[in-house]
């Protein structure tokens, strides 16, 4: 398990690092020309670091304390991350940045306190109605003799939590952050116990309710119709292409300077490609991997559920974010303003996600070595286990 901290950290603070120096290289042709800038080359540098540096003592913290507790302040974090989000939509409070109102004033994006609020609020429903999960039965469904209670507790509440923070993100059109969320959720809910005859047809309605809004709204239709068309992504397998297989050298990207706008927001990882060549883009994949694959190790030998299921959840947001991101550079998937983790420039979703690594060292540092989370004999000493026989 020492080996899965130390996978874990220095995975971390590789990226964390890798980020900084490509987040000059990216900015700075902009930060010279921006009046917001006033020709400081290091100012989106300067804040990044700022961030971080918060993002560094919250993961510090995080490790230091026990994982349950934020299984205990769960619906804290849920109720504040409901209430910022509908206020990003109430004139006054909420900030309109490229004709998207994502922001509170005076910056911060609720959408990545939605993120991490689901996953603990759903690794305390999974885990506190337990019983109530295995309780339901198809055929008691069927023939409506299912107890309203059980099915309220192992369906309605664990759909309802994902659902009501997804529903304010998409009504701040981003599309992105819900999907992302709801197969958060989705794992999460598959991993807990959760009936997948359930989930799977609500989540089959919700897609389709996601597709029909997308077929009615011109810009992002197009996005998914010309995949690898959109300028960013032909600019992107440009800078790749150029920096082949050793890169052009650090600094002397030409793609960032005149043919890709913002490269140091999603649209980093080229840069690295061109910059830093085929070498360094597989050291950042391989990095991503321990981190996932520590993760993942460190989550299953949790000493309760609820660490099992929230550390699971916290692994599977920051893959599948690095995942889209990759897609979509490589033109894969639609263009969508989703961050490279620990790279790409943004405070909020740098902080947010330096706690969630610190929680998932809490996992590891208080992790049960001697047996998986779920192997039989873990679940026969678990107190929570007896009380489900009982029942």
């Amino acid at each position: 398990m020492k080996k899965s901290f130390a996978a874990i950290l220095v995975s971390v603070l590789f990226l964390l690092g890798l980020g900084l120096v490509m987040l000059y290289s990216a900015s700075y042709p902009y930060a010279q020309k921006a009046s917001l800038c006033q020709g400081d080359l290091y100012w989106f540098v300067k804040r990044q670091i700022i961030w971080g540096v918060i993002g560094l003592v919250g993961l510090l913290i995080a490790t230091k304390l026990d994982y349950n507790l934020w299984v205990k302040v769960a619906w804290v974090f849920w109720i504040t991350a409901f209430i910022m989000l509908v206020l990003v939509l109430v004139p006054g409070f909420g900030m309109k940045i490229n004709g998207a109102r994502r922001w509170l004033k005076p910056g911060f994006q609720p959408s990545e306190l939605g993120k991490v609020a689901v996953i603990f609020t759903l690794a305390w429903c999974l885990d506190r109605w337990r019983v109530s999960i295995q309780n339901i039965r198809f055929w008691d469904c069927i023939r409506f003799k299912q107890k309203f209670s059980d099915f309220a507790k192992g369906f309605f509440l664990p759909m309802g939590v994902t659902g009501m923070i997804v529903l304010p993100i998409m009504c701040e059109t981003d599309v992105g952050t819900s999907v992302l969320i709801g197969v958060v959720g989705l794992c999460m809910m598959l991993l807990g116990g959760v009936r997948w005859w359930l989930v799977l047809p609500t989540y089959g309605v919700a897609g389709l309710v996601v597709f029909e809004y997308l077929c009615h709204d011109p810009v992002r239709w197009k996005r998914i119709t010309d995949i690898g068309m959109d300028i960013q992504q032909m600019q992107a397998k440009a800078a790749f292409a150029l920096g082949g297989i050793k890169g052009v050298g650090l600094g002397l990207s030409r793609v960032k300077e005149h043919y890709l706008p913002l490269a140091f927001s999603d649209f980093i990882a080229p840069i690295i490609g061109e910059e830093l060549g085929l070498g360094w883009m597989i050291a950042m994949l391989l990095a991503f991997m321990i981190l996932i694959a520590a993760g993942v190790y460190a989550s299953s030998r949790a000493r309760e559920h609820a660490g099992y299921l929230m550390g699971m959840g916290l692994i599977t947001l920051i893959g599948l974010q690095a995942l889209i991101n990759l897609a979509v550079v490589t033109s894969c998937m639609p263009n969508k303003g989703m961050p490279l983790p620990f790279i790409s420039y943004g405070g909020t979703d740098l902080c947010v996600l330096l706690v969630c690594v610190g929680v998932l060292l809490s996992i590891a540092r208080h992790a049960d070595t001697s047996e998986p989370a779920l192997s039989p004999a873990r679940r026969a000493t678990n107190p929570f286990k007896a009380r489900t026989l009982q029942g």
